[in-house]
């Protein structure tokens, strides 16, 4: 849906008094100025005229989130985690050997790399 700013000129003076009073009530100008635009319309604009431009508006919101959901990729699926009985099993058949460690780590990336406690 796309929308349109409106711009009206008004005091600054005015504005930064009517801003001053609205923070005490926790309001902001916009939303009451969304509010009031939104009731002159239902006021304003024919019955039928509004159901034809609110069905105009759901048939375009359906349409975009069929285009996201068609140009975003479907999510992979998700592997089961593995238990921390398997995990452990497979830190054990890895090799342990220093010489299997590549030269360019350094003990912190060893850290870095996972969890694994032993005694």
């Amino acid at each position: 849906m796309s929308t349109t700013e409106l711009k009206i000129p008004f005091p600054s003076e005015r504005l930064d008094a009517l801003r001053f009073f609205m923070e005490k009530k926790d309001q902001t100008i916009e939303q009451e100025l969304k509010d009031y635009l939104n009731k002159t319309y239902e006021r304003m604009v024919p019955l039928n005229v509004r159901e034809y431009v609110e069905s105009r508006l759901e048939l375009e919101t359906t349409q975009e989130q069929t285009a996201e959901t068609q140009s975003t990729p479907a999510p992979r699926e998700r592997q089961p985690r593995a238990s921390r009985r398997q995990r452990e099993q497979a830190a054990t058949e890895a090799p342990s050997a220093p010489e299997a460690q590549s030269e360019a780590e350094t003990p912190a990336e060893e850290e870095a790399q996972g969890m694994t406690m032993r005694m």
